[in-house]
Order: structure tokens, then C-alpha cells, then sequence
């Protein structure tokens, strides 16, 4: 039987939000909550019903987060980035010989370029889809910069890529999944997009605890297990799944390295 009184936590784990952005719907909007001394305390049910009247903007709040957080960042997100992971995930997609010049190429979770920028020289176009205006903004300059014109950007906050279907040839997400609230609809999406034979190439955490990095950069997943993603990939329509270990330069990185990446490709189905 599920627990009636939750605790601040519990609600936020309810919510699928953290306690940092839970406690900021406390404060913008009219949650039904009691305070017992200096600990609040919620109702289960009075917290479903709530959200089930429409009255609250909480979805619209919540989601919106990530989005404000990486039109902030957006111009330092290279010092930021390289906290985290270096230029060894870039690198080790241009060794694998899935970029040719006839191919078309969609960046999900584009950021400032890191992806787009790297593979564009190497294909025909890149299709590069970020949630952020600011983060297309300074992918549309480092575009500039390096002398680019193949890449082509949407801005899209959906699970539902705004293309058509069988449009490209490649996928690259890297650092995107752990960012979806259903994983395996993201990944029946890419299928949808990529043409028969294509190829999505994936980069992201193994699973990890580490919480100030989820919390800070807005995740909703701890990273993934190598044989859950693999399941979720052979149920939609994919094949010859291989994942490897990226090894990164830990000298330059090392602030933050308490997760660790995986890369992963795999051929949609003909």
C-alpha cells in the first residue's frame, strides 16, 4: 500500500523533480502542503488531485528548468563541459567510419556544437536539435567561426523530433538520453527518424550516484545500465548493438569524473 503522508522528499520523488526545484513550486504556486514545526508535510492524494484540476502550472514549471538553466550556461558551456567529459567521445565517433559525405546527420541534445561541429566537415548536413535558443546561438557562432555552413538548427523542448520520418542516416546523441523522462519512447523516436540501415551513435553515463552532477545539470536518470539499454534498443528495432568504454583524459578532467561514459551503436532494422 502506498504511503498517504509524505515527507519534502517523498513529494519531490512524487513529482519526479528535485527537492532544490520542488521547494521553488512551494514558493511560485498554492501546493497543498501543512507545516508542522520546520518540516513539511504533504497528501498523496491531495497532491494527485491537484495536479489532475489543471490548475497548476507544474509541468510547464518543472520543464521549463533545464531549458532556463542551459540558456543560462549557454555561453560558458565549454569551460563547463570539459568538467565533465573531454574531446575523447567526439573523437572516438570520427574513428568508427560512419560519417561519409552523402550521409545526413541529426545532433540531439546539440548543445553549443560539440557533436555538430566535429562531424559536419566529414557529411553532407547536420541536423542539429537543442532545447536551447542560447546554446543554438553559440552553435550557429562556432558554426561561423570554423567557416561551416551545413548545419541546419531546430530548437525543440518535445520527445517528438520535428522531422520527417527516414529523414537522416546517422543519429548522434550524446549526453541526451539521461535527460528524458522515458528513455525508450526517445529511443523509439530516433528509430523513427533514422532511414532503414541506419546508425545511432549514443553516448552517456553508466549508471552512477552521483547526485550534485544530476541535480546541477538538470538529469533525470543516474546514467544507464549497459544491458537495460541494450534491451531498450532490440525492442525498437535495432541490431548489431555494441558498446564501448570511453576513456578519458583524466589529468584534464578529473574535477568531475565520478561517472563514467559509454558509447553505443547500433543499425536500425531493415
Amino acid at each position: 500500500m502506498e504511503k498517504e503522508i509524505l515527507t519534502l522528499e517523498e513529494a519531490a520523488e512524487l513529482f519526479n523533480v528535485s527537492v532544490k526545484t520542488f521547494i521553488k513550486l512551494l514558493k511560485e504556486e498554492k501546493v497543498p502542503a501543512r507545516k508542522i514545526g520546520r518540516e513539511w508535510r504533504f497528501s498523496r492524494k491531495a497532491l494527485i488531485e491537484w495536479l489532475s484540476t489543471g490548475e497548476s502550472q507544474y509541468y510547464s514549471a518543472s520543464e521549463a528548468d533545464p531549458k532556463e538553466y542551459y540558456n543560462k550556461v549557454a555561453h560558458n558551456w565549454e569551460d563547463i563541459r570539459k568538467d565533465y567529459y573531454d574531446e575523447s567521445i567526439k573523437n572516438h565517433l570520427l574513428n568508427l567510419g560512419i560519417l561519409k559525405k552523402d550521409k545526413t546527420v541529426m545532433d540531439l541534445g546539440s548543445g553549443n556544437g560539440y557533436i555538430s561541429i566535429a562531424v559536419a566537415k566529414h557529411v553532407k548536413e547536420v541536423i542539429a536539435v537543442d532545447i536551447s535558443k542560447e546554446m543554438i546561438k553559440e552553435l550557429k557562432k562556432n558554426a561561423r567561426i570554423n567557416s561551416i555552413k551545413n548545419i541546419q538548427t531546430i530548437q525543440s523542448d518535445d520527445i517528438d523530433i520535428p522531422v520527417e520520418d527516414e529523414a537522416v542516416d546517422v543519429v548522434c546523441a550524446n549526453m541526451y538520453l539521461h535527460h528524458k523522462e522515458q528513455p525508450k519512447l526517445a529511443i523509439k523516436e530516433i528509430g523513427r527518424v533514422l532511414k532503414p540501415g541506419g546508425i545511432i551513435f549514443l553516448s552517456d553515463f553508466y549508471e552512477h550516484k552521483d547526485l550534485e552532477l544530476k541535480e546541477k545539470m538538470h538529469d533525470i536518470w543516474l546514467g544507464f545500465n549497459s544491458e537495460k539499454i541494450k534491451e531498450w534498443f532490440l525492442n525498437c528495432g535495432f541490431t548489431d548493438i555494441e558498446i564501448t568504454t570511453i576513456k578519458q583524459n583524466e589529468k584534464k578532467s578529473s574535477k568531475n569524473l565520478k561517472a563514467k561514459i559509454f558509447a553505443l551503436t547500433a543499425i536500425k532494422k531493415h
